[in-house]
């Protein structure tokens, strides 16, 4: 016959599972960390556009569609967005030596009077993150599509012109998005504006 020995349950845990159970949560906080880090710098992502002509250098969200062969210095498109492509364009127009920004502007509107339902909805003057005044000018109007084998309702388009009259030129910096993604939309052109150098 043999005997059994019971020994007494210990209650509790060892110093060494207690600092187990530290390092556990350390590693949790620090990788939800590096996460959300990972992601704002993926969601953030740019791309440097420079045009030594023009004297412009920008910075666009990364994966939208650059465009430099229009009657502009350039435009980038977010060809993912579902209905209206958000659109950041920069251009310049010669001006002459008296003229102002309320002459860009009357020029902008003349143009954009072909747009279904064009309306300005405010003008207001602005300073620009390196401390240069600008007129920013905001508007709307109905966008439909060219394709005449899509049957659907006209989509309400919201705009920003900022303008700024430099050494003879109006540069143009405007902001186009769907009135419902507007203000999601607007951070990044917030953005794209604050690294504009011109």
């Amino acid at each position: 016959m043999s005997l059994l020995e019971v020994a007494p349950e210990r209650a509790g845990v060892t110093q060494r599972q207690r600092w187990g159970h530290y390092f556990v949560l350390i590693y949790a906080v620090l990788s939800i960390l590096i996460g959300i880090n990972l992601r704002e710098s993926s969601l953030n992502a740019v791309v440097q556009y420079s045009n030594s002509q023009a004297g412009i250098r920008a910075f666009y969200p990364q994966g939208w569609l650059l465009d430099s062969e229009g009657d502009y210095v350039f435009r980038v498109r977010d060809m993912t967005a579902p209905s209206f492509k958000t659109t950041f364009q920069v251009a310049t127009e010669p001006l002459a030596s008296t003229a102002s920004a309320r002459n860009a502007v009357d020029l902008l509107t003349l143009r954009r009077s072909q747009l279904s339902a064009y309306q300005i909805l405010s003008r207001s003057q602005i300073v620009l993150s390196n401390e240069q005044e600008a007129l920013a000018v905001e508007y709307a109007y109905a966008s439909t599509d060219d394709d005449p084998f899509l049957s659907q309702l006209p989509r309400i388009v919201a705009g920003v012109d900022i303008i700024v009259i430099q050494r003879g030129q109006a540069i143009i910096i405007t902001f186009l998005s769907d009135v419902d993604s507007f203000d999601r939309n607007y951070v990044a052109f917030q953005r794209f504006l604050d690294a504009l150098v011109f």
